[in-house]
């Protein structure tokens, strides 16, 4: 049986062990099973960084998912058009 190829990304700090660092790591273990519960494209980000919503609208025009990690591991999956409608609403 073929598994599914996933294309995950992450915005932050490089070497930082962060919510959104592990969020990928086990992301991408259930991607290996092929179980895992993120969509195809998305980039992870930490929901607690200042540049959360720059990050989110960069991963959106380059079609990506944003999956929004809180710093308790809670995370908010946002497809493309759901980020730029929330860029465009708080303009």
């Amino acid at each position: 049986m073929e598994k599914a190829v996933r294309s995950y990304s992450y915005r932050g700090p490089v070497g930082a062990t962060s919510p959104a660092g592990r969020a990928l790591s086990e992301a991408l273990d259930l991607a290996m099973e092929g179980r895992s519960p993120y969509p195809d494209k998305s980039t992870f980000i930490d929901a607690d960084r200042p540049e959360t919503n720059r990050e989110a609208n960069g991963a959106a025009r380059e079609g990506q998912h944003a999956v929004v990690v809180s710093p308790g591991g809670g995370t908010r999956v946002m497809s493309p058009e759901e980020v730029l409608a929330e860029d465009h609403d708080a303009a």
